[in-house]
């Protein structure tokens, strides 16, 4: 979230960052640190990695947070995730009127757009390219569906859990042995409705919430490649922010910045497809960030297979292009983004990147950005986005820096 500061914001996070990290993003985004408010409330019930809401409805909070929205002149309320606790927070604060598509938001319209079973109603609506799939309430239809239109004909699902993200909620379910579960935790062979059977009464619950919700059939293509589309979805109009492909380990694990598929004749309909579903989204009051997902299939096909209503975990990314990197970033530079990296404390880091002259240059517009930096008890990862001329140029990076950190204590 920091990657989106400007000078005079308030910044609401679960933990206390790492003053030497939030030092280093002001820095790079050229703003100042001493007019940036930072606010963490005091640990709830579900520990501190949380923004739970008795810690953001706490009075002691609520009386700090109050001050610091007095002290600044807020012009919007920029959430990461936006659910009720969020909308009675900016009621509390007297910030409707600066939090975007509000009224819509606080009637729970971002757990709605966040859903993958609603993602399908609008796409069959607005008519986009999508893997054969099934919103499924009850266990005999997503075996129906799953045996009958799919594995007994030799091709693998994915089953979709309805609300969770970055395939961390999605099992690949393969007639045969082999089948990688890219964006999926794993593959579970089911090669007769005997074992598709017995894999769905064991993860039914899982899979439903407790059958509190559907969930989603789709066809699983093998050896495809993950691709998305992030756009702005204002009062304006709807703005295209950028595209890319993703890194899966075998969830999601990074970015690639542009897509390299961008080139083949069936990228532009996929945006136009994606274009048209933020219409829709649009159009029932949504205000916001939109991600797109689709799949590049072996026969070069591109289906959408997902939406996500709400700030991405590459979000930041985009802001880094524009706000850092500058000029077509989008054409004249390849952007990698790597997640759950190992390296050392922030300031150690930063030096060691300075000394090999890997460091983000202004002047040539390359090398490497520390994107995150978790200093958290739990935590131990980070992310990294290196700027390079091309694909080529991006490689030499990351094996640089791989070799890099991998001497660095």
């Amino acid at each position: 979230m920091a990657w989106s500061l400007q000078e005079g914001d308030v910044l609401v996070l679960p933990v206390a960052p790492d003053e030497y990290f939030l030092d280093y993003v002001t820095g790079l985004l050229r703003i100042d640190r001493a007019a940036i408010e930072v606010v963490v409330p005091d640990s709830g019930k579900y520990g501190d990695g949380v923004l739970s809401q008795d810690r953001l409805m706490n009075p002691e909070f609520l009386g700090r947070l109050e001050r610091a929205v007095r002290n600044s002149d807020l012009c919007e309320v920029f959430p990461f995730h936006f659910d009720s606790t969020v909308a009675a927070l900016s009621r509390k604060l007297g910030l409707e009127d600066v939090t975007p598509g509000f009224s819509f938001l606080e009637m729970g319209g971002g757990k709605l757009l966040n859903s993958k079973a609603t993602f399908h109603a609008l796409a069959g609506g607005t008519g986009v390219a999508v893997p054969q799939a099934k919103v499924c309430s009850l266990k005999e239809q997503a075996a129906d569906f799953m045996w009958e239109e799919l594995l007994s004909r030799g091709r693998p699902a994915i089953v979709k859990r309805d609300f969770h993200v970055a395939g961390f909620g999605n099992e690949v379910i393969s007639p045969v042995p082999g089948v990688e579960p890219v964006g999926a935790l794993r593959t579970v062979v089911a090669a007769d409705r005997e074992a598709l059977t017995a894999y769905l009464d064991e993860r039914w619950n899982w899979l439903t919430d407790a059958d509190r919700s559907p969930v989603i059939v789709e066809r699983y293509f093998a050896d495809s490649l993950p691709l998305c589309a992030e756009f702005s979805v204002g009062e304006e109009g709807i703005q295209l922010a950028g595209h890319g492909a993703m890194r899966m380990a075998p969830v999601l694990n990074g970015h690639v910045w542009p897509a390299p598929v961008a080139e083949l004749p069936g990228f532009a309909d996929f945006l136009e497809e994606a274009e048209r579903l933020c219409v829709a989204i649009h159009a029932v009051g949504y205000r916001g960030v939109v991600t797109v997902d689709a799949v590049l299939t072996p026969d070069s096909g591109i289906l959408i297979n997902e939406f996500n209503c709400r700030v991405s975990g590459s979000t930041h990314a985009y802001h880094i292009g524009e706000r850092i990197v500058g000029g077509d970033f989008l054409t004249d530079r390849v952007i990698v983004e790597q997640r759950r990296s190992t390296f050392p404390a922030t300031e150690t880091a930063v030096k060691a990147l300075t000394e090999a002259g890997l460091e983000y240059d202004r002047t040539t517009r390359t090398g490497v950005l520390l994107t995150v930096a978790d200093n958290s008890e739990s935590g131990g990862f980070g992310e990294y986005c290196v700027v390079a001329e091309d694909a080529a140029h991006a490689e030499r990076l990351e094996a640089a820096l791989t070799t890099l950190f991998a001497r660095t204590p």
